[in-house]
């Protein structure tokens, strides 16, 4: 392996790293209800507070 081939992994390795814990980050705001739900009202919206019987 040459020098900028070895670079160029520990770049995209890093990237792939930072995007991960993005994901993780907002995947267990939303389940712990303190993220955005999705519906696009915000994080203070109402649509997670309502109950569907």
């Amino acid at each position: 392996m040459t020098d900028s081939s070895i670079i160029q992994t520990i770049v995209v390795l890093g990237i792939v790293a930072v995007a991960l814990v993005y994901v993780l980050r907002r995947v267990i705001k939303t389940t712990r209800g303190r993220g955005d739900c999705g519906c696009g009202c915000g994080k203070d919206c109402k649509c997670k507070n309502k109950h569907f019987d």
